[in-house]
């Protein structure tokens, strides 16, 4: 009963909190690392200890799932070159460069305690990444290839964690055997995804059962992930295929209704994932202080700058060199250095690296507690709220100086377009499905959809309300049209004619009118007010 209690007290932490970060310039994830550390230190409040094998299977596959699908892998694919080199060269390097510096500070610390840091800080984080393209909008590329990277190397750094973690506890390490496990963990991962991915999107293709198809949907991370630990390959990998695939497929494998209410439980789940992860960090504070408390202040500090600057002065580096031989190697324009700057400093860390920082191993094989445990714990904490702080604060102001931004009528007439289309579709499909079933032109049903297409395919005005008395013929021509305008905007997607955030748009504005649609009642009388809600 104690852990219920728990439970509920954290839940409801983090709604507080929440209603507060509305009415302060404060990030919510900020908040909550506070409102965790003033909790830690209430004499009265139990330490709440965490498991780390519990925390990464809960945190980390659902976050991670739910970002690959939300990811358009074509969008991902075209900028394949650019994410790989920053995914596997920068994560790679970042590595190495943050043990080194971290064990030229503190040479106390093993080589591999200190690799382990570097794999926990080198993965960006994608949800900071996508929250940037809701302040501002970045040039498409340069937001593909952010927000693929993001994606990409949280597998790619999580698996580094693994091997650095696994020689930590061991007390062996061979760069031979390392690589090799590398590949095979990798390489395994995304196979098993793959295959993954491709069975469950046949499987729930065929079910027909909104709360069956919710279930399937919260636990395929887990069952994914479970399955690839299992057979001792990238659980991370396989979760992020089997989430990309399962994003591209989801248009045609789930009905409308089913979608709003699948992705509104993931809205919550996530939610509530991320408050907690925050939340627990800043709880992890008075064991921690009291861990490092033997140092000196200047020695905290010391280390705390150099784990902070040392990701961020990598990225900066290594984005300037590489892109500009990587422009220069593909005969392309070389970026400007305001766009390699808003690039380099777009890299911030969050969610991954906390619960890979959590989900450390108490002790090692040896059973001795884990050398430095706190201390990571500590650093990882600086770097996410470092990055959070001051680059994810200083963002906004440096895109709207540099001037590199988008104009936002490219994507508003990406929308104008799709939706221009969208709307004749629905035209010709209820003609077309009209003359099949000998529906006359002056059914009101007929009349009612067809001026309601027309009106925001000509010119987008208000919608004057007509009576519609044959409920069986208006549902015939609506299911025609939306069945029909679904069909083409997947197509739009498919062909690249469409921006993935259009596209998301309008299929979610597709699914409230299917679903408003399906629930037009069938006393003619009721059926009037409910068409004219829907269609309003």
């Amino acid at each position: 009963m104690h852990e219920v209690e728990t439970v509920a007290a954290l839940l409801a932490v983090i709604g507080v909190v929440g209603v507060i970060s509305q009415r302060l310039p404060v990030a919510f994830p900020i908040l909550l690392v506070i409102a965790g550390m003033i909790i830690s230190f209430v004499p009265q409040i139990p330490q709440v200890k965490l498991d780390p094998n519990i925390v990464f299977f809960i945190f980390l596959p659902p976050l991670l799932y739910l970002d690959a699908i939300k990811t358009n892998w074509k969008e991902l694919r075209d900028v394949a070159d650019l994410v790989i080199l920053q995914a596997f060269g920068l994560v790679l390097v970042t590595v190495v460069t943050v043990a080194a510096a971290i064990h030229a500070v503190v040479p106390e610390m093993p080589w591999a305690v200190a690799f382990v840091l570097g794999a926990i800080v080198s993965p960006t984080d994608v949800i900071a990444a996508s929250a940037l393209s809701k302040e501002v909008i970045l040039p498409k590329r340069l937001m593909n290839v952010i927000k693929g990277e993001s994606l990409v190397n949280d597998a790619t750094g999580l698996v580094a964690y693994q091997i650095a973690v696994a020689a930590t506890v061991t007390g062996a390490f061979s760069i031979s055997e390392a690589s090799l496990r590398f590949l095979q963990l990798g390489l395994g991962g995304v196979l098993l995804g793959g295959i993954l991915g491709l069975a469950l999107a046949k499987i729930r293709t065929h079910l027909d059962h909104g709360p069956v198809e919710i279930i399937v949907s919260l636990v395929t991370p887990f069952i994914v992930y479970l399955l690839a630990e299992h057979l001792h390959i990238s659980g991370v990998l396989a979760v992020v295929t089997a989430g990309l695939i399962l994003g591209w497929r989801g248009p045609t494998i789930l009905s409308s209704e089913t979608r709003l209410q699948v992705n509104a439980n993931w809205d919550t789940f996530a939610f509530i994932l991320k408050g907690l992860s925050f939340l627990l960090m800043g709880m992890q504070l008075r064991q921690i202080v009291e861990t490092i408390k033997v140092h000196h202040i200047s020695q905290i500090v010391l280390w705390a700058v150099v784990a902070a600057l040392a990701p961020i002065v990598i990225r900066f580096l290594w984005t300037f060199g590489v892109g500009f031989l990587y422009s220069k190697l593909r005969r392309q324009p070389v970026p400007t250095w305001q766009q390699l700057f808003i690039a380099s400093w777009a890299g911030m860390r969050g969610v991954v690296s906390l619960a890979a920082a959590l989900a450390l191993p108490l002790t090692a094989a040896n059973g001795q507690p884990f050398p430095f445990r706190e201390m990571l714990i500590f650093l990882t904490i600086v770097v996410i709220a470092t990055t959070l702080l001051v680059q994810g604060v200083t963002l906004p102001f440096f895109l709207k100086k540099f001037d590199i931004e988008e104009p936002e009528e490219d994507i508003e007439a990406n929308e104008q377009k799709a939706r221009l289309i969208l709307y004749k579709e629905a035209v010709r499909a209820i003609d077309a499905t009209a003359r099949k079933n000998s529906i006359d032109s002056d059914d009101p049903a007929f009349e009612k959809l067809l001026h309601y297409y027309l009106e925001r395919a000509v010119a987008i005005s208000n919608d004057e309300v007509v009576d519609v008395h044959t409920t069986e013929n208006w549902h015939l021509l609506k299911s025609a049209a939306l069945e029909s305008q679904r069909r083409v905007l997947v197509s739009l997607r498919k062909n690249d004619k469409i921006v993935e955030s259009v596209f998301l748009s309008l299929q979610k504005e597709l699914d409230l009118e299917e679903v408003h649609a399906q629930h037009v009642s069938t006393d003619p009388k009721e059926s009037n007010t409910s068409a004219e809600t829907n269609i309003s």
